[in-house]
């Protein structure tokens, strides 16, 4: 049985998102006071113009506490409209705190390997947060005149006649506990319902991100029975909720009905003995029927669930926020935070797999990366090329083993990672190219260019100081790599992954980048597409199932069946016309 979360967190961030909304609160609270000015008089009135008017032969006066009345309740009228406005500039700032804390939470979580990001992380921001938004509206319309309502009639009936009170308040103090108690299951439901959910999300979006591994492996009707699966369990939690809810209809017939029919029962007696007047009876009936009853079945419908729901969804909105108020400073992905210190690369008993029931794409592997070395990776499509890269650079958390550079475990940053869709900002270029060096001067940053071969590109753009507005549109996808290439070679990153960087170069222009990178200092980690990336390489690791490969080029292909068939194949893939030169605009058609 799932139990109920520690609601203190949810009502913490709460708190800490309305914070600044001091001044309209106030606002709220004393139109409040003035919608309450009916409920709290009503039955009073109405006693007063029966006794003193209408059953004491004075119509006039039984009009003129009518008209009083009729006042209260235009009052009424102004300051439920008025009350709008404040509520606005609550809610409003609420989901923007609210927003703002997510995407802080989420992004530090992933950034610092807390948590994995999945799709769990969109159905909070654009789902939860704005059902938490609604929420908190929906009670300060309903929760907020409900709560001056029920203390102002309690009040007006005490006034009006005490014994008549304890009629009421007796029983309605029992429904509202039973009531109270029972909310423990509604919430508790609610909480099972929701990850329900969000398991229905994340199922979801696992299946679309493989979908077409799950083609090739035929395995189409095992992913629909898993969103199946998914959705009827979301369903049955829903239809426990409905059934745990039901108990408000018990509880205003004790807390509402009941009352009433207590004080016809019991009201011409007390009449008969002048304990209580004729008005008092009818005031104390008015009281119950049009404030109290309608109150406690607002309670325990609509208030009752959105008090449940905002429980749950802001527990959930809490444990996801969760993050320092001033952590430590990280880079965008793939920026370098500080060169890492001189030592190897050690992946020691790697395990990873892309879901617990998935098969690993990498089982039990152990590979050491000396400082300076030039390391390619080969394989078929699908073995876990990319995966490894992600692995290396610390973007992806292995299921077991280390990834560790100088003794220390690998983190985001610490290892530039370029790759294949290279990305290009609306600015200069020489803004692009210093994203992750900020502080270059002129010289490295031809050095730079040069070094990957993209100083015509650079020249043809107008130079560092030219602006580049739509780089989607006005490159092409080997131009915004040679971009990327040359910003990631002017970083003061001492590794480097390029994941297929160069795939949209042709061959002449691919040489001179990875030439480029060859020589410069540090190490350099190639995911290879190409035969003449590998025979570049000092060393080549191929990837096949369990049994990885390491050596040169030359010794595996002179002992390695799958990566001879490799090489062939990429030999009968290679083109046979000439290639385009160097100098020209890569990737262009």
């Amino acid at each position: 049985m799932t139990e109920i979360a520690d609601w203190r967190p949810g009502l913490r961030l709460l708190r800490a998102a309305l914070r600044g909304t001091r001044a309209p609160a106030l606002r709220v609270a004393a139109w409040s006071a003035v919608e309450a000015a009916p409920a709290l008089a009503s039955g009073w009135v109405l006693g007063r113009a029966l006794d003193q008017g209408f059953l004491d032969g004075r119509p006039a006066t039984g009009l003129a506490w009518l008209a009083l009345l009729g006042v209260l309740y235009a009052l009424r009228a102004a300051a439920e409209r008025a009350v709008f406005e404040p509520l606005s500039h609550i809610v409003e700032p609420l989901r923007d705190e609210l927003v703002r804390r997510l995407v802080h939470g989420t992004l530090y979580a992933a950034v610092h390997r807390v948590r994995a990001a999945d799709a769990k992380d969109v159905a909070r921001l654009t789902g939860q947060v704005d059902a938490v938004r609604g929420i908190v509206g929906a009670l300060l319309r309903t929760a907020r005149p409900l709560a001056v309502t029920l203390v102002a009639a309690l009040t007006g009936l005490a006034v009006l006649d005490p014994l008549l009170a304890a009629l009421v308040g007796v029983p309605l103090a029992v429904a509202v506990v039973i009531f109270l108690v029972s909310m423990r299951t509604v919430i508790r439901r609610r909480q099972s319902h929701l990850a329900a959910e969000e398991r229905v999300a994340a199922v979801t979006g696992e299946v679309l991100a493989a979908g077409r591994d799950i083609t090739a492996l035929g395995a189409e009707e095992r992913a629909a029975s898993d969103v199946e699966d998914a959705a009827d369990a979301s369903v049955a939690t829903a239809l426990a909720v409905a059934r745990a809810s039901a108990v408000r209809t018990p509880v205003v017939l004790l807390g509402g009905q009941l009352p009433v029919l207590l004080i016809l029962l019991t009201g011409p007696a007390l009449v008969q003995r002048g304990g209580v007047s004729a008005g008092a009876v009818v005031g104390a009936v008015m009281y119950v029927t049009v404030y109290l009853v309608p109150a406690l079945e607002l309670m325990t419908g609509s208030v009752a669930g959105y008090w449940s729901q905002l429980r749950v969804l802001s527990g959930r909105l809490a444990a996801a926020s969760d993050a320092p108020d001033d952590p430590v400073p990280v880079p965008a992905p793939g920026v370098v935070a500080e060169a890492p210190r001189e030592g190897d690369l050690e992946v020691r008993n790697l395990t990873f797999a892309y879901g617990p029931h998935a098969a690993p794409v990498l089982r039990g592997l152990d590979l050491v990366v000396p400082s300076g070395d030039h390391l390619a990776i080969v394989g078929p499509s699908g073995i876990g090329k990319s995966t490894l890269a992600g692995l290396l650079a610390g973007v992806e958390t292995p299921l077991k083993g280390t990834v560790t550079m100088a003794g220390q475990p690998v983190r985001p940053g610490r290892v530039a990672l370029l790759p294949q869709e290279a990305y290009v900002f609306p600015g200069t270029v020489g803004d692009n190219l210093r994203y992750l060096a900020p502080d270059l001067d002129t010289a490295a940053l031809d050095r730079a260019v040069a070094a990957v071969g993209a100083r015509e590109l650079v020249a043809r753009l107008g130079g560092y100081d030219a602006e580049v507005p739509d780089p989607a549109g006005t490159l092409s996808s080997g131009e915004r790599q040679l971009i990327a290439l040359a910003r990631v070679y002017a970083s003061p990153a001492r590794v480097v992954v390029l994941d297929e960087a160069t795939s949209h170069l042709d061959m002449a222009a691919e040489a001179v980048a990875e030439t480029g990178f060859a020589a410069r200092p540090g190490t350099l980690v190639v995911i290879a597409h190409r035969l003449t990336t590998a025979a570049r390489a000092r060393r080549v690791l191929l990837l096949d199932g369990e049994r990885p490969v390491l050596g040169s080029h030359a010794e595996l292909s002179a002992t390695s069946p799958a990566y001879a068939a490799l090489v062939g194949h990429w030999t009968a893939q290679a083109p046979r016309s000439p290639q385009v030169p160097q100098g020209a605009r890569a990737g262009r058609p």
